[in-house]
């Protein structure tokens, strides 16, 4: 069974995370809320910025943990997929968050409105990590060092 990257090393910060997630529900808070328009596009843009740098950091520091799962066989294609599972998983943590504050601040929850907010999060959180996926996917494998052959 091949290790999956998302599981490997170095983890995202819980700040990190919960910055990520904070974010993305006051992101999707905001679009329930009926804010204006031109509050919106600042804020996507943000919300982005924030969720890429998080996982930007994430894959800097993840490097040699990566380059030995390449060693051990982990494909491009594993490693890309990984790291965009992982940027799924935080953009459901935003949705749930969203989801609560919506619950809280507006007394209002519906089936229509959690689909909708699982797709903002997740998609938006997909669509932040895309350019560390890249990057992590063409880290080379490791070999030993040279002369300690």
């Amino acid at each position: 069974m091949r290790a999956h990257p998302v599981h490997a090393g170095y983890r995202m910060t819980a700040a990190a995370l919960v910055c990520c997630a904070l974010m993305i529900g006051a992101f999707i808070l905001m679009i329930v809320a009926h804010a204006a328009a031109y509050w919106l596009l600042p804020m996507f843009a943000v919300t982005e910025f924030v969720v890429y740098k998080a996982f930007a950091v994430t894959v800097r520091r993840r490097r040699r943990d990566v380059a030995l799962l390449r060693c051990f066989g982990a494909s491009r294609s594993q490693v890309f997929n990984g790291v965009l599972t992982e940027a799924a998983w935080v953009g459901m943590a935003g949705a749930a968050v969203g989801l609560l504050s919506v619950f809280v601040f507006l007394d209002r929850l519906t089936f229509d409105l959690g689909v909708f907010a699982a797709l903002v999060g997740g998609s938006g959180a997909v669509l932040a990590a895309l350019v560390p996926a890249v990057r992590a996917s063409r880290i080379p494998p490791s070999g030993p060092p040279v002369g300690m052959v």
